[in-house]
């Protein structure tokens, strides 16, 4: 690894033992004391080494918290949906993610939409696509059983709300912000973010929930001139990008004093280590980072958030008050 800025860096690591692990740790309760065991399948659709890797994190994850994980295969399109058929039908199994994109000659938007919405771990089911439009959260008049957001979007904008609330929990108790900043910079009502992606399970879903939050969003893609791009990046106080290729590079120049960053891309986005000297957190290129601390293991608990949810809709009003009651005393706590 380079030798990082590491107050530079966001302590997900932390927001993961603060925030995450004990919730896991009561979800995990209540489905013993109901004789539940949660279950997650993955279907493999090609050799990507991408998709083999994410593959392995799951799996590592589910062994964590006691989830059984089994992993599939399809390497064609009607192996790929009569297996989708069959674990949607398949009542031990809670959640279903199969890796994208496919190599199959039909949209992924098809298997995407074949996937059941009580087993779509992903949230990428147009129905769930349309909740986050609408900017729904719950799929219950009672407000207990959450709807499901795609897992690496929803990861982002947790470390920027988790550290929202640790900055106004410091100013509470110190009558200013860390570093003597004037206002909390993980606010996002009314800050400028770019997004340099447009797939459904990063770009778009994420440019949505920024929107929700009433932040200004720009979305980019391959259709985007790059000049423009490098426009919207000089002008935004929050920075994401997610661009498969060695071939695209941001140069620190447009990168503004005190931004927040987030490169989310395998190959990495940015220039280092100078981008370091501009950013106030950043978030990235996966391998600068010590395993635990990457955003990507941030994503892996959203994942096992979202089949949580899943889980829970067999559970009774009475153990998801408990639960609701549980969560709000872990993010309103010191």
């Amino acid at each position: 690894m380079e030798d990082l800025k590491t107050e530079k860096l966001f302590n997900i690591k932390y927001l993961i033992e603060k925030f995450d692990k004990p919730i896991f740790e009561k979800n995990i309760k209540l489905l013993k004391e109901n004789n539940i065991q949660p279950q997650l399948i993955c279907i493999l659709t090609s050799k990507d080494a991408g998709s083999v890797s994410y593959a392995k994190g799951i799996k590592g994850i589910c062994k964590k918290y006691g989830i059984n994980f089994i992993l599939d295969k399809a390497f064609n399109k009607e192996l790929l949906e009569e297996k989708i058929k069959y674990y949607n039908n398949d009542k031990s199994t809670h959640g279903i993610i199969v890796m994208y994109p496919t190599p199959f000659d039909i949209k992924d938007t098809y298997f995407m939409n074949l996937v059941s919405i009580e087993k779509d771990v992903e949230g990428l089911n147009h129905e769930y696509m349309g909740y986050l439009v609408q900017h729904e959260f719950y799929s219950d008049n009672e407000n207990l059983r959450k709807l499901i957001i795609p897992p690496t979007a929803k990861g982002i904008l947790y470390v920027l709300k988790r550290n929202y609330i640790l900055y106004e929990n410091y100013f509470k108790d110190n009558g200013k912000y860390p570093s003597n900043l004037k206002e909390n910079p993980f606010k996002l009502e009314g800050k400028k973010i770019v997004v340099i992606n447009d797939s459904l399970a990063v770009g778009r879903s994420l440019a949505l929930m920024m929107l929700n939050e009433n932040a200004s969003v720009r979305v980019c893609q391959k259709y985007t001139d790059y000049d423009d791009i490098m426009k919207f990046v000089s002008i935004s106080d929050i920075i994401i990008s997610a661009v498969p290729s060695e071939k695209f590079k941001i140069p620190t120049k447009y990168i503004p004093e005190n931004s927040i960053v987030f490169d989310i891309a395998f190959e990495g986005n940015f220039e280092y280590p100078d981008v370091f000297d501009k950013v106030y957190r950043i978030s990235p290129k996966w391998n600068l980072v010590e395993k635990g601390n990457r955003i990507n293991d941030m994503t892996l608990h959203k994942l096992i958030s979202n089949l949580f949810y899943l889980v829970n809709r067999r559970l009774g009003d009475n153990a998801l008050i408990e639960l609701k009651k549980f969560e709000r005393n872990i993010f309103v706590g010191r």
